[in-house]
């Protein structure tokens, strides 16, 4: 089992760029389209894109049945450095952090 984990990286990197960008352009740009109708597009856009990397990162001769679990065990590590560096610069743990990112709220919130 074997994956190209440098292009894997620049893949995981290149696909959360994508999303930063798509999150600051909702919060700088006003909105025509309906809160659906933009989910359904950055989905599409995703998708897409999410397409494509998988077939760089096949071409660079990774097995394809490690290819996804390889990227979300990447993009779960670079979440999980995010928070901690937003943790050491504030007074939150950590876990609420990636709580807060996934949209969870506080610790022990639904």
């Amino acid at each position: 089992m074997y994956v190209d984990m440098t292009v894997l990286d620049e893949e995981c990197t290149r696909l959360a760029c994508l999303m930063a960008d798509r999150s600051m352009e909702r919060l700088t740009v006003p909105e025509v389209r309906s809160p659906e109708e933009q989910g359904a597009d950055l989905e599409a856009e995703f998708s897409s894109e999410l397409e494509k990397s998988y077939i760089r990162i096949a071409a660079a001769g990774s097995d394809p049945e490690c290819i996804l679990p390889s990227m979300l065990m990447d993009m779960a590590g670079k979440l999980s450095i995010l928070a901690t560096d937003l943790s050491l610069r504030s007074d939150r743990d950590t876990a609420e952090v990636i709580r807060s990112i996934g949209g969870r709220g506080e610790i022990g919130q639904p």
